[in-house]
């Protein structure tokens, strides 16, 4: 069986959500406590409609890093690549 979700599909149409992009968590899908003023960096897709991304302004030395439904979060703009791409 293949993975379809129609509300994901439906987000994907809205704007493709990329690497590089800043996003935020939608209301309905915070954890209890949460006041969604976080927002992530998309590191990379994961693919089947998923995302890697990691918080920002959190000020710990390694950042968290979750891995999203694409139809979990919104756009809230986007960040050159020097700014999340590693350099060795």
């Amino acid at each position: 069986m293949s993975y379809n979700n129609t509300h994901t599909q439906a987000n994907m149409t809205e704007r493709q959500i990329k690497r590089g992009d800043i996003v935020t968590v939608k209301p309905e899908w915070l954890d209890p406590g949460e006041d969604g003023s976080t927002k992530y960096v998309v590191l990379e897709e994961a693919g089947h409609n998923r995302i890697l991304v990691q918080a920002l302004g959190t000020g710990l030395p390694l950042a968290p890093t979750y891995v999203y439904d694409v139809a979990w979060v919104e756009y809230a703009g986007s960040v050159p690549p020097e700014m999340y791409e590693h350099k060795a």
